[in-house]
């Protein structure tokens, strides 16, 4: 080799390198020069006390355009297998929609909660501010309601949300009687704010163990309320001589159940499913109330009630019946999965059974209800609809069944669990059998007051409680709510 060409390689190698810096310098350029300010969500929800920055909600920008993002708040967090069934709805949405980003967040990572309460506060404030970070909301009837309480407007989505019954291919989606039936959309002011992906039936859950120590014997199904007078005499006896007395009621501020009770005997009393549904009142209405209101004053007789009830966050204290520590809880059949999340073992000594009436009749309490809504001027709305409707299929009903063993409101599915004969199974596939379609429950007082006085659900709740702690009497319940009706 030639001195010459000795001399020249290292200028080489320089000049190498030099080119390589000039060209990372111009990518570096051109990126920056190429990214457009966002003038979208610049500021976090502050005013709606969310902990997530908005830095993780903001639409991306990739190299080949504008990359769409859907700031979804979701539901069923760790919730067993309803959470992996959400996880596999956002994976298969992103897969089929690959310039489309899912920013899949859950109210306990966004307010550090799953309170119903709180979850609509944060609702109503981005309505108030008009600053809608969150494309599709977390929304079932009992959260629609709290945000009615809110704004003062039991009429409010009709404002703020897509009602989906505009929505090409969503009637064809959802079971006929969804549609059908007025008192869906009644319950979220009378439009469709999204699928009813979930079904359930109201029960009477007792703890099996604690049962057994008192002496009881609980009816499964065809329960009356003296039956259940007679349980709560029972336990009460059991009390008097016990050193660790057993509340006989669980209940919680956030997510009050008793009123389930006393919503049952109410509209067996009425004795008709349409009359029991309709969202106006009557004499034969405010007699069932009245009627309600006496069981309840007997039951205070007994202070059956967990003397913490008011202090009670429904998700921090689920636990209580599962652990030993309350006799009886009335929920829905979610509860399945919402205790499995605690203790698989433990879940199987809660025992759902039919909740009491005073008249035998042929529907029941439980429905279908949305799980999620869409923003009506929510920046990425169209994307968001899709997303939606990604989960309106037969596929889905089919896993949502397997995976909860609760029905579902859309089309396509089988209308009962299958797998199986553990007592959850069993109650859901007789219940499925007893009443069919014909189940229903009201998240609003509409159904004893007319629609007029729906925002007295939380007043019943009160006087109920006020019924179970001996405090007032049926005559003044009664005249307490009779007094605020419009």
């Amino acid at each position: 080799m030639s001195p010459f060409s000795e001399l020249l390689k290292p200028r080489a190698i320089l000049f190498v390198v030099f080119c390589i810096g000039v060209f990372a310098a111009a990518c570096l350029l051109f990126s920056l020069c190429s990214q457009k300010p966002d003038t979208k969500n610049k500021n976090t929800l502050t005013s709606a006390n969310s902990e997530t920055s908005a830095a993780t909600r903001e639409s991306r920008i990739s190299p080949n355009g504008a990359r769409e993002t859907i700031n979804w708040m979701g539901h069923w967090y760790k919730a067993d297998k309803r959470y992996d069934l959400v996880l596999e709805i956002k994976r298969h949405f992103e897969f089929l929609n690959q310039d489309t980003k899912v920013n899949l967040q859950f109210p306990e990572q966004i307010v550090r909660t799953n309170n119903k309460v709180v979850v609509a506060h944060l609702i109503a404030e981005m309505i108030r501010h008009k600053q809608y970070d969150w494309d599709i909301v977390w929304m079932d009837n009992l959260i629609y309601q709290f945000v009615a309480d809110e704004l003062k407007d039991p009429f409010w989505g009709r404002k703020f949300l897509v009602d989906f019954k505009e929505v090409p291919g969503f009637i064809q989606a959802e079971k006929p009687f969804i549609i059908e039936d007025p008192a869906y959309r009644n319950q979220t002011g009378g439009i469709f704010v999204g699928p009813y992906i979930e079904g359930y039936y109201y029960a009477l859950y007792y703890n099996r163990d604690l049962a057994a120590k008192i002496g009881l014997q609980i009816k499964p199904f065809g329960m009356t309320f003296e039956d259940l007078l007679g349980y709560v005499k029972a336990a009460d006896r059991y009390n008097q001589n016990a050193k660790d007395k057993i509340p006989i009621f669980f209940d919680a501020y956030d997510m009050p159940s008793m009123e389930v009770l006393f919503q049952n005997l109410a509209k067996s009393w009425i004795n008709d499913y349409t009359a029991a549904t309709a969202e106006q009142s009557s004499p034969q209405k405010l007699e069932a109330m009245h009627k309600g209101f006496q069981a309840f004053e007997e039951l205070g007789k007994y202070r059956p009630l967990i003397s913490s009830y008011a202090t009670n966050a429904w998700f921090l204290t689920r636990d209580v019946p599962l652990n030993d520590k309350a006799l009886f809880y009335i929920s829905g059949t979610w509860m399945y999965s919402r205790w499995r999340d605690i203790d698989v073992a433990k879940s199987f000594k809660m025992v759902p059974t039919e909740l009491p009436v005073f008249k035998p009749v042929n529907y029941c309490l439980g429905g279908f209800i949305p799980a999620w809504a869409v923003m009506k001027y929510s920046p990425h709305r169209e994307a968001a609809i899709r997303l939606i409707m990604s989960m309106s299929t037969p596929k889905v009903a089919e896993r949502w069944v397997r995976y909860t063993k609760t029905p579902t409101g859309l089309a396509g599915a089988v209308s009962k669990a299958t797998m199986g004969s553990d007592v959850y199974e069993v109650y859901q596939r007789t219940m499925s059998e007893k009443y069919g379609s014909r189940v229903q429950y009201s998240f609003n007082a509409a159904y004893l007051l007319g629609k007029y006085n729906t925002l007295l659900q939380k007043d019943i709740v009160a006087v109920l409680w006020k019924l179970l702690e001996g405090k007032i009497t049926a005559d003044q319940a009664q005249h307490s709510i009779l007094a605020k009706m419009k």
